[in-house]
């Protein structure tokens, strides 16, 4: 008889992550499994063998006959202990759901690619440079810092060419959905196994394609999303990060993780010499800093691949003169956007608040309009005459009269995609205006309209942030940035860098194919260093003053972040609970500094109240001892990219 540590996969009660069973067969680590559990069965991974307990087990059911990779079982194990997270929550990520169900053959979906002109431009001295160095390099990871424009796409590929020539695999993955198809479309220029991974595919579809992954022999270009780092690729050669500074690279649900520094565990698991390009024109402050204080490669991309003559000017919004008689767009804003029209070429229009209005008050008593579960000010869609919290997705049909006292003054304050979509209507009602936002239409979204796009069959695109990045439209020559201080009015540390990114990557989407470009930044605060640095298109400039104010704050990457946060039914119960809990980390770990106790971001939410403590340290291995121990009514981020 052998005898095996088992982890169920999914949740489970209990405090223990693996379990000893029984096997009349061997079994190798990573094989995935039929067990009992209870009354039930349940999928689980065999971690390592053991031997004989002094207790009686169960045996397995069955074997599944498929086997987890290596490599993959090691970072699982590696991700459960670095994010304090269980282990049957990491397989739970890492396995297709339905692993049991036998399935039939389905054809590969073709939404792929898109058909893009793409040029057969000579490689430039930095791309040379930059693709050299990383070859010759012992190093994993490499940063890639190219201002928008300047190649890294193609950077990407040729290393990707050389990888695949060795017979082994890239993965590449993008921020948004949006981006998969225009990537694709680029690496099918390379390799005909290319494989599209998103949230859009079924079940069966996922499934199916992870288990052709996992028997392949063949190396593969695999696109997608951050859990595309999960593909059970036995041969990894690159793991290509673009955008890298984007936070939908971290996950805010259980296992919470960034695939930034996945990616880094599962380079090093694959004894492939594998490396990891980080691509951005905007690092994120903290991966600049470490790579500076590692001595890890930054390969500066600096100029531009076509010769670029961007205009770009800064709007003070409270100097209404610049305005004339629209409200919402300047003057030099709708010059700009006359000419582009003129010379039927693409016009941008950016605003990161998605809706009509932002808030719904009535003129006569103050009353507003706010959820009842989130207790925050509900948006009006004036589409669908409705008020909608952007929180929990709760609607309400538009009041005719203030509840409270009965009035019909009922004032709309500030605007959102779609006030802009409508004022854009107004202005040119002949020409194909889209707006892409998360209220558009699932067959509506960017990723599906992407072939319009690149064509100029849309004329005006108005969206929020998944326009911003990396999207390559040959035709467009004006954006426009309605308002770009949306992101400095967050209260958090990380709202400065939020802001800069999003300015520049928008600037940076205007005349990408050489043309003469107009950018128009209107924004409250013409002098924010955000907006200036951004506006220079100077990266440096931003960080050097970002840097010094972290570390005045005590804020990443200078020291290691938890956060921590706990709902009561009452705000006095929930404070006191804090308190109490502040005061008991202070004693058991001391020389941590703590914050807090203070009302969580969404203090009220359904019944409960909820309180935050942000405890930081230089030493990373205490705040995970911290949130190992924490009461189980606590839940906790480990290294949170933003503290709302």
């Amino acid at each position: 008889m052998n005898y095996y540590l088992i982890c169920p996969v999914g949740v489970i009660a209990g405090t223990q992550d693996e379990l000893t069973y029984s096997s009349q067969a061997e079994l190798l680590p990573g094989e995935i499994v039929k067990i009992p559990f209870g009354t039930r069965s349940k999928i689980g991974v065999v971690t390592t063998e053991t031997t004989v307990p002094g207790f009686k087990t169960k045996a397995i059911q069955e074997s599944l006959s498929i086997y987890l990779p290596e490599h993959l079982l090691e970072v699982a194990k590696w991700m459960s202990a670095y994010y304090a997270t269980r282990l049957p929550f990491v397989f739970q990520t890492l396995l297709p759901s339905g692993i049991t169900k036998k399935r039939r053959a389905l054809k590969p979906r073709d939404d792929s690619t898109v058909d893009r002109k793409l040029s057969s431009q000579t490689l430039t001295a930095d791309q040379k440079k930059t693709i050299t160095a990383i070859e010759t390099s012992t190093q994993i990871t490499h940063l890639i810092h190219g201002i928008t424009g300047s190649g890294k796409t193609r950077v990407y590929q040729e290393l990707a060419r050389d990888v695949l020539r060795q017979q082994n695999s890239v993965i590449v993955l993008v921020p948004e959905i949006a981006l998969t198809p225009q990537l694709a479309s680029e690496f099918l220029q390379l390799h005909k196994n290319v494989l599209i991974m998103h949230s859009n595919l079924t079940e069966s579809e996922r499934h199916q394609n992870w288990l052709m992954l996992l028997g392949s022999k063949e190396p593969w270009v695999v696109v997608g999303p951050r859990s595309t780092l999960f593909a059970p690729l036995t041969n990894i050669g690159l793991i290509v990060i673009d955008e890298a500074h984007e936070p939908s690279y971290q996950q805010d649900s259980q296992p919470k993780y960034n695939a930034l520094r996945v990616a880094r565990k599962l380079a090093d698991s694959t004894k492939l010499s594998t490396k990891v390009l980080l691509g951005s024109a905007t690092p994120l402050v903290s991966d600049y800093y470490i790579a500076q204080a590692t001595n890890s490669p930054i390969h500066p991309l600096s100029l531009p691949t076509k010769t670029r003559h961007t205009s770009i000017e800064i709007v003070d919004i409270k100097d209404r003169q610049a305005f004339g008689t629209h409200s919402l767009f300047s003057r030099k804003l709708l010059e700009a956007m006359n000419t582009a029209v003129a010379q039927n070429e693409q016009i941008l229009l950016f605003h990161n608040r998605r809706g009509t209005a932002r808030m719904s008050l009535c003129s006569n008593c103050g009353w507003s309009a706010e959820c009842p579960a989130c207790h925050i000010p509900l948006r009006l869609h004036q589409d669908t005459s409705r008020l909608q919290c952007h929180t929990c997705g709760y609607t309400s049909p538009l009041p005719k009269v203030c509840p409270d006292c009965g009035g019909v003054d009922i004032d709309f304050k500030g605007f959102g995609s779609k006030r802009i979509e409508s004022e854009a209507r107004k202005l040119y009602p002949n020409l194909e205006i889209a707006r892409f936002d998360s209220d558009t239409e699932a067959t509506q979204q960017l990723q599906h309209r992407y072939q319009d796009l690149y064509d100029n069959k849309i004329n005006i695109i108005i969206g929020t942030q998944g326009i911003a990045k990396g999207l390559d439209l040959p035709h467009l020559s004006t954006v426009g940035i309605i308002q770009a201080d949306s992101e400095l009015f967050i209260p958090d540390y990380s709202s400065s860098e939020r802001a800069f990114q999003l300015t520049t990557q928008v600037i940076g989407r205007a005349g990408r194919m050489g043309q003469d470009s107009s950018v128009v930044i209107q924004t409250l605060n013409p002098d924010h260093p955000a907006i200036t640095s951004a506006a220079k298109q100077d990266y440096s400039m931003f960080y050097n003053g970002e840097i010094e104010e972290r570390l005045a704050e005590r804020m990443p990457p200078h020291v290691f972040l938890l956060q921590i946060t706990g709902g009561y039914a009452s705000s006095t119960a929930a404070k006191s609970a804090a308190i109490k809990l502040s005061e008991t980390i202070k004693k058991l770990y001391p020389g941590i500094f703590v914050r807090g106790p203070a009302p969580a971001f969404h203090e009220h939410r359904g019944t409960q109240y909820y309180q935050q403590l942000i405890v930081s340290s230089n030493d990373r291995s205490k705040l995970v001892a911290i949130a190992r121990s924490l009461p189980s009514r606590w839940h906790f981020t480990l290294d949170p990219i933003n503290l709302l």
